[in-house]
């Protein structure tokens, strides 16, 4: 999903000296909450899986809710600005960076976003000031595209989100291990295809 950092959380109470410390602590939290989840995760987990003290972490992040979403924060790193004025390049451009972020972790830290959203409601809060810049990038792009006349009155911008952030998702999330060097590698091809399929789709059926 998506963020930047108006969707960041309150500021911490102090910085790391060590400037590696916060990129290897928000790599170790998005890794446990992945393998674990929301009910796994805990600061004592990160600090074990950082290599750091305990002690650091409190110093820092006042609870493990603060310490995750400013890890899911820096890492959902998409570019909400997009408008090079083509549909087909906007939606490409979407679809790269969410197919990066999604390789990085095989996909699985959106779909416990997703699964731990529905079951818990703070969560969901803080999981839909995540997402809702990409959204909200995905709506103007297709409106742009309606304007500009390359998409009919009527296209849906959550059909053709869906239809990107869909099969991004679930192409790296089902992807064998033995195949993912392969498919990684094949990346511009796939978002070719995809991005032209969805737009003969939206042209096709909009109306």
């Amino acid at each position: 999903m998506t963020t930047t950092p108006t969707a960041r959380t309150p500021a911490p109470r102090g910085r790391p000296r060590d400037p590696a410390l916060e990129d290897r602590v928000f790599r170790a939290a998005i890794d446990l909450f992945g393998q674990k989840g929301w009910a796994g995760f805990t600061i004592d987990g990160v600090a074990r899986a950082a290599g750091v003290g305990k002690a650091s972490l409190y110093l820092r992040w006042e609870s493990k809710q603060q310490l995750l979403f400013d890890a899911l924060a820096a890492r959902a790193s998409v570019d909400v600005s997009i408008d090079t004025g083509d549909i087909r390049s906007d939606l490409r451009h979407l679809g790269s960076q969410l197919l990066n972020m999604f390789w990085a972790d095989g996909g699985v830290t959106y779909m416990r976003l997703v699964v731990e959203g529905a079951v818990h409601e703070e969560f969901a809060e803080h999981r839909d000031r995540l997402t809702h810049p990409t959204m909200l990038a995905a709506r103007q792009i297709v409106r742009r595209a309606t304007a500009r006349g390359e998409l009919p009155a009527g296209t849906s911008p959550a059909l053709v989100l869906d239809a990107i952030l869909g099969a991004t998702l679930v192409h790296v999330a089902v992807t064998p291990a033995e195949l993912r060097d392969v498919a990684r590698e094949q990346s511009e091809k796939y978002l070719d295809q995809l991005v032209d399929l969805v737009i003969a789709g939206a042209r096709g059926t909009a109306g």
